[in-house]
Parts: C-alpha cells; sequence; structure tokens
C-alpha cells in the first residue's frame, strides 16, 4: 500500500517519542502544511499539545524531538526545524518523494485510495425514496446522488454496502394521484412521460382539494383501499407506482446511481411487518391509547415533555404512529423497516429481480411472495445510514428512540440519519421558471402541490443538449475532438453530480441553471476536462524512458505529488464524516494542481532531459490514475477524450 509523506511522517513522529518516553495520553500525531514555506513543507503541533497535557514547555519538547528525528529521518525527509511556539516542521526530498509516490500509485492502480482489508461490517445504505406519484425533481437528484457517493466511499473503505430503494406506494400522495385519476378523469395519451402526467395530476388535485375540501374524505377511503389491498383503488395505484418507479429508475440512471434492492411499503403492510413491530411496542407498555383529547383513539409513541429534541433545539411532541381511523403513520412503517433491517422481525420479504442495471449488476424487489429468495439475504446490517433531508429529522429520531426502549441500544446507536438540507430555486432560477419573484428575496422553496420544481430529466435534458451545442462549437473551431451524443450526456451526469455534491450537507443549494452547467471554475464540467487533458498529454509524449531520478523539480511538481499523495486520508475523512463535499473539493483542488503543472513546466513532448522526462511522464500518469478514482468515487464519468 502507497504510503503517503504524511502518513510516513505520523509513523516517524510516533516512534521518536516512544523514544523520548514521552507518553501520547491519546494525542493524535497531525500532519499539516507549515505556516510558512521557510519553515518547511509540512509540520506538526503535537508538541505543543502534548506539551500543555505533560506540564512541559511545548518549544524545548518540539527540539528534543526534531533532534531525536534528526538523528534517524524519516523517508523522503531532507531536514528537520522547529518554530515557535514549538512546531516541529520538516523540509522534503521532493524529487525522490514524487517519483516514490507515482510508482507505488501506478503499483496499485485503480485500488489507490481504497482500503486493503474489509472491515467485516455490512452497511444498509438506504436513499432515494421518491413517493411513487410523480416525476423525480432536482431534490431527489441530491439525495441519490449524496447516497450514491456516501456507497461508493463507504465500500472503498473495505465495508460490505447494501443499497436500498424504500418505494412509498401505499402513503397519501400516491393516493391523491388515485383521486385524480377517478375524480378529473384523466387518461393517459402519451403526450409526456407518465411520471410526468401524474405530476400535473396530483398538482390538480391539490387545487381541487382547496376549492372544495369535502373532496378529502375520498383521499382517506383511497388510502383505506389502498391498505387493504385487493380493489379497483388498490391495483390501480400499484399499477401508478409500477410505471412511476420504472421512470424514476431510468432517470437515476442517467447520473450513475444504482440500487441493491427496492423496498416497498405495501409489502411491508401485507406481510405484516407492521403488526409484528406494533405488537413488540404494546407488549412491553411502550404505546399509550388515549379515549380522550385530540388523539383520541390513536396509537402514541409517548415521549413526553422534552425527552427527545429536533435538530432546532425545539421539544418534540408525542408521536402518532397509527391514526384514530386505524391508518399508520410513515413513522410507523418506518419503525418496522428499521427493525428488519437490523434482522430484528422474526420474518422477511419474498424476492425477485427486477431487472439488471445499467453497470451490469442485478436489482432485487420484495414481494409479499415469501417462497422466492435472493442468492444472499438482504438486511441484517450492523450499521444503518438513511439518507433523508433535514425535515425528517424528529421522525427518524422517534423510530431511534423506539429502538432504544425496545431494548435494541447497539442497533439504535447504529443507526445513523444522514440528514442534508433541501433545494431551492434560485430567484434567476425561479424567475425563468415564472414564479413571481420577491424583491430581496434570495432562494424559493420547491412545492410540488403548486408545480413549482425543476424536474430531473428536465435538467439533465436541458444540460445535455447544453453539452451537445458547446462540443460542436468547440469541434468548428477546431478545438473539439467529439461530437458523440455519449459524450455530452456524460458531461451532463458530470456537471450535475458535481454541482449537488459539492455543497455541505447543513448548506441549501440555491440551484442555478447557469452556475451548474458552466464550463470553468468549480464545476464538474472542468474536473472532466483536466483528466481528458491528461490523457491527451501523455498520448502526445510516449512511453517513459529509461532514466534515473531528476536533479531537481519545479514547484508545480511537488504541489501537484502532495496533491496526489492525499487521497487516502481524503476518503477516510469523507466516510467517517459521511460527508461527499470532502472528496468533491479534493477532487477540485486535484485538477487545479495539475492545471498549474500543465501551464508552469514545459510541455512534455518537448522535454529533452531523460531523466525530468521519465518523471513527468510517470506524474502524470500518477495523475491520471488518482484523479480517474476520485472521478469514479464520485460517480463522474471520466472521459479520456472531449
Amino acid at each position: 500500500m502507497v504510503q503517503t509523506i504524511e502518513e510516513a511522517l505520523r509513523v516517524g513522529v510516533e516512534a521518536a517519542l516512544d523514544r523520548l518516553r514521552v507518553a501520547r495520553v491519546g494525542a493524535r500525531v497531525e500532519i499539516r502544511p507549515s505556516a510558512k514555506p521557510e519553515f518547511g513543507d509540512l509540520s506538526t503541533p503535537i508538541a505543543l499539545s502534548l506539551g500543555k497535557r505533560l506540564g512541559q514547555r511545548p518549544l524545548e519538547l518540539a527540539q528534543r524531538l526534531a533532534a531525536t528525528l534528526e538523528a534517524s529521518l524519516p523517508p523522503h525527509i531532507l531536514r528537520v526545524s522547529v518554530s515557535p511556539p514549538g512546531f516541529v516542521n520538516f523540509f522534503i526530498d521532493e524529487a525522490s518523494y514524487a517519483g516514490d509516490l507515482a510508482e507505488g500509485i501506478l503499483a496499485e492502480g485503480d485500488r489507490y485510495g481504497h482500503a486493503t482489508a474489509r472491515t467485516g461490517s455490512k452497511l444498509v445504505i438506504e436513499h432515494t425514496n421518491i413517493n411513487s406519484n410523480k416525476a423525480a425533481h432536482v431534490g431527489h437528484l441530491r439525495n441519490a446522488c449524496l447516497g450514491d457517493t456516501v456507497a461508493r466511499v463507504l465500500r472503498a473503505l473495505g465495508n460490505d454496502i447494501e443499497v436500498q430503494n424504500y418505494i412509498d406506494d401505499t402513503g397519501v400522495q400516491v393516493a391523491d394521484v388515485v383521486v385524480g385519476m377517478q375524480l378529473l378523469g384523466r387518461e393517459y395519451d402519451e403526450s409526456v412521460p407518465f411520471d410526468y402526467f401524474a405530476s400535473q395530476v396530483y398538482a390538480e388535485i391539490q387545487r381541487r382539494y382547496e376549492a372544495d375540501p369535502s373532496l378529502l374524505e375520498r383521499r382517506k377511503q383511497a388510502l383505506r383501499e389502498i391498505e387493504e389491498r385487493g380493489s379497483a383503488t388498490a391495483d390501480l395505484a400499484k399499477d401508478l407506482s409500477l410505471r412511476i418507479v420504472t421512470r424514476h429508475l431510468r432517470t437515476m440512471s442517467r447520473v450513475g446511481v444504482a440500487y441493491d434492492l427496492l423496498t416497498w411499503e405495501s409489502d411491508i403492510l401485507a406481510l405484516g411487518f407492521w403488526q409484528h413491530a406494533f405488537a413488540m411496542l404494546r407488549d412491553r407498555q411502550l404505546l399509550d391509547h388515549p379515549d380522550s383529547g385530540p388523539l383520541a383513539g390513536c396509537w402514541v409513541v409517548p415521549f413526553g415533555e422534552g425527552t427527545v429534541t429536533t435538530d432546532t433545539g425545539e421539544r418534540s411532541s408525542d408521536k402518532v404512529l397509527v391514526k384514530s381511523d386505524g391508518v399508520v403513520t410513515y413513522t410507523g412503517k418506518d419503525l418496522a423497516y428499521q427493525l428488519w433491517k437490523f434482522g430484528l422481525l422474526d420474518r422477511d420479504f419474498g424476492y425477485r429481480r427486477w431487472d439488471r442495471q445499467w453497470d451490469g449488476s442485478d436489482l432485487w424487489t420484495t414481494t409479499s411472495d415469501p417462497a422466492q429468495r435472493p442468492p444472499t439475504p438482504f438486511g441484517h446490517a450492523t450499521r444503518v445510514i438513511n439518507v433523508i433531508d433535514v425535515r425528517q429529522s424528529y421522525p427518524q429520531e422517534v423510530v431511534y428512540e423506539s429502538l432504544r426502549r425496545l431494548g435494541f441500544l447497539g442497533q439504535a446507536a447504529a443507526s445513523v440519519h444522514l440528514s442534508y438540507e433541501v433545494v431551492a430555486l434560485s430567484a434567476e432560477a425561479a424567475r425563468t421558471l415564472g414564479v413571481p419573484v420577491e424583491e430581496g428575496k434570495a432562494t424559493y422553496a420547491f412545492s410540488g402541490r403548486q408545480g413549482i420544481e425543476v424536474k430531473a430529466d428536465d435538467l439533465l435534458n436541458l444540460a445535455t443538449q447544453h453539452m451537445a451545442t458547446k462540443l460542436e462549437e468547440q469541434q468548428a473551431a477546431g478545438r473539439g475532438k467529439s461530437t458523440d451524443p455519449a459524450t455530452a450526456e456524460a458531461l451532463a451526469a458530470g456537471a450535475v453530480r458535481y454541482y449537488l455534491l459539492k455543497f455541505g450537507l447543513t448548506q441549501v443549494i440555491p440551484f442555478d441553471f447557469d452556475d451548474a452547467l458552466r464550463h470553468t471554475g468549480d464545476t464538474g464540467v472542468y474536473l472532466q476536462y483536466a483528466y481528458a487533458r491528461a490523457c491527451n498529454v501523455l498520448q502526445r509524449s510516449g512511453a517513459a524512458p529509461d532514466a534515473g531520478p531528476p536533479p531537481a523539480i519545479l514547484p508545480a511538481d511537488k504541489a501537484l505529488a502532495l496533491a496526489l499523495g492525499r487521497l487516502p486520508a481524503t476518503v477516510e475523512e469523507a466516510g467517517a464524516r459521511l460527508a461527499p463535499a470532502i472528496l468533491a473539493r479534493y477532487a477540485f483542488d486535484l485538477a487545479t494542481a495539475f492545471s498549474d503543472f500543465y501551464e508552469h513546466t514545459p510541455p512534455l513532448y518537448r522535454e529533452t532531459d531523460p531523466a525530468m522526462r521519465r518523471f513527468r511522464i510517470r506524474l502524470v500518469e500518477a495523475f491520471r490514475q488518482t484523479f480517474r478514482n476520485t472521478l469514479l468515487l464520485l460517480g463522474i464519468p471520466p472521459l479520456e477524450a472531449i
């Protein structure tokens, strides 16, 4: 496995502290860039943290540590220095480090940045989870891209990953479309995709509800019929959901998202999952069933004043799991599902293969037929990650608290809500869609009820057309190599994925068409062009000659090498924090380092010094490999020619 300079230094500093018999008392040796170039290339503040804990003067401890390190220099270190108030600094032997790193990266190939051993843990990651009543919009794309990237990163870190897409096919929104189709007399005429048609029906029935609230009784009746199954209404809901989910899967495949299992809410109800979970709660006297007041006739998880708080710090109220009319709430079904994910229910789904996906993998679906079985069991996770936006923080906490109260403390602790902020329209995007824009208001919330949203396929179609036009312009100017529609699709997918991943989880994305599709700056297209440029440089340069290392290298060479060495630590951090934005930022920094290298070193195909030619060809090859691995972890297609 490639050992980066930071890892080598960390090991060397720990060994030096052991030789000095200085206890680390839980402090981690951190290696970071030096504050000033004259101090060195890298430094560690370990003497500062240990000095305070051990009652020693940090500067004196740093001097003792530096002397010990000087006596036995770590690999690729020329010398060690000390700077106040207690930093130990390191000067790198740039040429030897960069050369050895490049060779190590190329030896590992596609495994560079990945763990060398399996963790033995099985992680279930649930994401996408679109109500099967309308077309996917850009907010759903953010969920899917986040979940898919987290799955890729955690798989690279040696975990067994199972990705599930929960299909809410028995909820209120599905009932609304069913009622709309029944009441409005709308029939599908194939003038638009079916999921777009359902979106129109959904928005239209919301307007009818507002005009005539008595129609809400039809929704309640439809909900009951859907849950009870066996009626024309239930059959219509199932057909509606099947057709829309097929469309959703096609949409997500356009941005490189795949799944292992589709889990249907209707199967959770049909197979008695909820009834079993309900019995567990009731038998342990964890539910209330008030006979008066606003919750009369409901089955309630009694949290009481202040037992659970939301992310905003507000006190939570008791949570209804079953309404007075017998309809199970989302939270009730989520609790049964969470218990199943950990293998805590004494029952299982039936299964069948749904389809072969774009990446060649099999997609399975749950069924209510227990006779069918997959080759390996689903569920039975050691950790569960639910990718759901921040608005569902309280219901998720209710589910996890219910696990704790049932006595499943380990599983409750291993339940993770990967919460993220929503996507909103920028003022310009809202204006483009015809939404009234107010003075001074920067963002506008999506609303499926009002028909205010950016459909995922509309965005991807727009992005693809935009990229196709750019490719044609480039070729007409003699600068482009491809007008292949597949290249335009790949550029569009990369642009959209990167735009949705680069924002932190706590940031509301102010969606803007122009910003998402830019070709320069912090964009997915910039990354894909950097990769294609590296491929072109290597194609023009030919094979690396046999030669020894160069005596000296330029700052741009060194900066690129240091950036290449950061991939393993970046993947670990992104996985530990479940934060794809960390990996996205690294990708941009690495692409920028390569662009600086390209601009500030002589063209490779003109290099006459065999040692320097070999060094730089191998360095660019290492960049191409590292960047390819990074792009694939982000789900961005690496294009060899654009």
